[in-house]
């Protein structure tokens, strides 16, 4: 899980930073391709939690699934301003809470594994 974890946590550090430049690399768009990667680590950690029924229980499991539904939207979200084709200051803000809220389920998922018995 941790693993999961971390990699949900640097795909949204990356993903905000996207946003932040309005998804510009170097004097381009980001293209959807690109976003895939976005998608495909919210798939794996999906993957992950759903291979782990037993661990329902647990209180990080339970963080994980809501780290995981926040960065569905994040993404979601984001790949929706980047297609929309115009600056927002109002919904960048938004998305960068987004972020914010992705990075503090994560920090709690972390703290969660580590309160808890092996």
């Amino acid at each position: 899980m941790t693993a999961n974890v971390a990699l949900l946590s640097d795909l949204s550090d990356k993903l905000a930073d996207y946003c932040r430049t309005y998804f510009k690399l170097d004097d381009r768009q980001l293209s959807s391709e690109e976003m895939g990667e976005f998608y495909y680590a919210f798939n794996k950690a999906n993957a992950f939690s759903s291979s782990t029924p037993r661990e329902s229980s647990r209180r990080s499991h339970q963080d994980f699934v809501r780290l995981l539904n926040a960065y569905e939207k994040f993404a979601h979200a984001a790949d929706a301003y980047r297609l929309d084709g115009k600056p927002d200051p109002a919904v960048r803000a938004s998305l960068l809470s987004q972020h914010d809220q992705v990075r503090h389920l994560a920090g709690k998922v972390v703290e969660d594994l580590r309160d808890e018995p092996d």
